[in-house]
């Protein structure tokens, strides 16, 4: 019996993730990068809705589906700029990105989502990484709110 409250539990928690990154898909900026470059590496909104969405939200506002299993709330990532005096913190978004400076995300050997923004030693590898993380990067600075 406790199993199968758990495999509804975890069901329940993969539908509201799929549905946060179709809201994702569809609430993103048009500015932003919305499919593949041409060297295949996806764009900062499919990268978001996929990697992203389910603890941070499909408006990145912090309230997806995973934030009750979480031990920290995750941040609204709309103000990130309102917070750094109207300018976006793209360097420091890229390190927690890779997995340093923020704890929930893991360390640098293993970031929650593993091996898709850990930097890897050979050059290809850490070319499509840092293009992955650039793309979210400019994905976050895309949808940053102005002071009114």
């Amino acid at each position: 019996m406790g199993t199968s409250r758990s495999l509804r539990g975890w069901t329940v928690v993969l539908a509201g993730t799929s549905l946060a990154s179709v809201l994702a898909l569809a609430a993103a900026p048009q500015a932003a990068s919305q499919g593949a470059s041409a060297t295949g590496v996806p764009g900062g909104v499919a990268l978001y809705a996929e990697h992203c969405a389910s603890c941070h939200g499909a408006s990145a506002t912090g309230d997806g589906p995973m934030t009750r299993a979480l031990k920290h709330a995750p941040p609204d990532l709309t103000n990130l700029s309102l917070k750094n005096n109207g300018v976006f913190p793209s360097a420091r978004v890229h390190r927690i990105i890779e997995g340093r400076d923020i704890e929930s995300h893991g360390d640098r050997d293993m970031p929650v989502w593993g091996d898709v923004f850990k930097v890897q030693s050979d050059r290809p590898s850490r070319e499509v990484t840092q293009k992955r993380i650039d793309a979210i990067v400019a994905f976050l600075e895309s949808i940053q709110r102005r002071k009114a």
